[in-house]
């Protein structure tokens, strides 16, 4: 299991917990369920990520797809 896969429904929980309360009270409450020890490092950035993917504050990347080269015969 990776950390975004236990850190999702946490946050998930929390998000449902506090809805409809101010910023403030939200933030503290993801602070406070964070389950990871220290507040440093890999899992940590994690965490942070995935807040922001549930919350929709984070941007999908666009995935570019380089056309193939017509130079390139076909194998099958």
């Amino acid at each position: 299991m990776s950390w975004r896969d236990r850190a999702r429904p946490v946050i998930a929980e929390v998000l449902k917990e506090t809805q409809g309360q101010s910023e403030k009270e939200i933030r503290k409450a993801l602070r406070d369920a964070y389950p990871f020890g220290p507040m440093q490092y890999h899992p940590y950035k994690i965490w942070l990520d995935e807040i922001k993917a549930q919350r929709g504050l984070k941007k999908a990347k666009p995935k570019e797809v380089e056309p193939p080269d017509p130079r390139q015969p076909e194998m099958f």
